[in-house]
């Protein structure tokens, strides 16, 4: 089939031919929304009226973006990744999902068509994987490509999406060092106490900063002094540090809106403290000048801090308060529970921490200045009942 359209792009209405039967045949050429190749469909019926009219219903689901239903694999994947995905993630992600897809294309093949993928040859494949990787590798397999037949369900490419109500195993991971993801409270409440008498170091104030906020760690490392209001004890939060491409200060994960939260009197004393030793080490030069640099947790070349520098932190604490290792992302869970416990609103500890909620809370719920007021005032009353301000 000739997959060029004689004039460009522009679909050319084709004439009904009456046949030999007395009825009407005409073909429709449209171009196809995943492959960008001109294709056609062929019918006869009983009028030129009926023919033009189903003529015009195919270009009509072309321009709306349907597909026909005989899609691949190899087609599709890419359509998906460039519209739908990677104009939203982060570089990183991007190549997290392709290595996720070539096992998929490896196994099904580059020609299969995704209407021919059932739950039952999907489960096959999860279960290919899993005898050689781990189970969380075989999770976020599974997530990625349940994302993309999502997708093609919207886009009306396949009925129905095969990803759905599956299991997924694989092998345990081996443990090298034992740590967690969460603290609960009396573990938390140690690990601050050490913190806060270690010795003065940027990397300790970006884990007190972590441990009061939740903050992830590109963007506490990409705070500037500018972002912190002293008077009103707010800290916003409008971008992060792009430590894994290095291209400097970027927007929020997943694009976000920036977000201001409100913090406690104390974490603001920590920040005054951090300041004076920083201008003292500057004095010093142990440090760039904060005249040259404007991040809170700069280094000597004036560029934040590395997360593996907190993270060396951490450990070293963890090991003086007796405290299981925890890695700089375990501030964020345990920030999302320390909330939770406090039986603070679904809402507002979304917003706080940058999260999103289920269905219900982000279109049924929302965020008022009451609200706001209400529940900053519980997470204080929980957090000073906890001994922890």
């Amino acid at each position: 089939m000739n997959n060029s359209s004689p004039k460009g792009d522009k679909i050319q209405m084709a004439k009904p031919k009456k046949g030999k039967n007395g009825r009407w045949q005409i073909t429709a050429r449209y171009k196809d929304i995943i492959t960008g190749k001109w294709t056609s469909k062929t019918r006869t019926l009983d009028t030129a009226a009926e023919a033009r009219s189903w003529e015009a219903s195919v270009i009509h689901e072309s321009d709306l973006g349907h597909s026909e239903k005989a899609v691949t694999l190899g087609d599709y994947f890419p359509h998906w990744l460039e519209i739908f995905k990677a104009p939203f993630v982060e570089k990183r992600t991007i190549t997290r999902v392709k290595t996720d897809m070539n096992h998929a294309l490896k196994f099904f093949g580059t020609h299969k068509e995704l209407n021919s993928i059932n739950r039952a040859t999907y489960q096959m494949w999860l279960n290919h994987e899993a005898e050689n990787h781990s189970h969380e590798t075989v999770r976020t397999m599974h997530v990625t490509f349940r994302s993309m037949m999502e997708n093609a369900v919207e886009e009306g490419v396949i009925i129905r999406n095969p990803c759905l109500h599956v299991r997924f195993a694989g092998n345990p991971q081996p443990i090298r060092v034992p740590k967690q993801s969460v603290l609960n409270i009396h573990d938390y409440k140690l690990l601050l106490s050490e913190i806060l008498r270690s010795t003065e170091c940027a990397s300790k104030y970006a884990a007190i900063v972590q441990a009061f906020t939740g903050m992830r760690i590109g963007e506490a490392l990409g705070l500037t002094w500018d972002k912190i209001d002293w008077d009103s004890h707010t800290i916003l939060i409008d971008g992060q540090w792009d430590y894994m491409e290095h291209t400097g200060r970027i927007h929020l994960k997943g694009h976000a809106s920036p977000r201001k939260i409100t913090v406690e009197a104390s974490l603001m004393e920590y920040l005054k403290d951090y300041r004076k030793w920083q201008k003292s080490a500057q004095n010093a030069r142990k440090v760039v000048s904060i005249t040259s640099t404007n991040y809170l947790f700069a280094g000597e070349d004036g560029t934040p801090i590395t997360p593996d520098a907190v993270n060396k932190f951490l450990r070293i604490s963890c090991n003086h308060a007796g405290v299981t290792r925890i890695t700089s992302h375990a501030w964020r869970r345990t920030q999302a529970t320390l909330m939770k416990l406090a039986k603070m609103d679904d809402k507002f500890v979304a917003s706080f921490l940058g999260h999103t909620v289920e269905t219900l809370q982000k279109y049924y719920v929302r965020q008022t200045d009451d609200l706001i007021r209400e529940n900053q005032k519980l997470r204080a009353e929980f957090l000073s009942s906890q001994g922890i301000i």
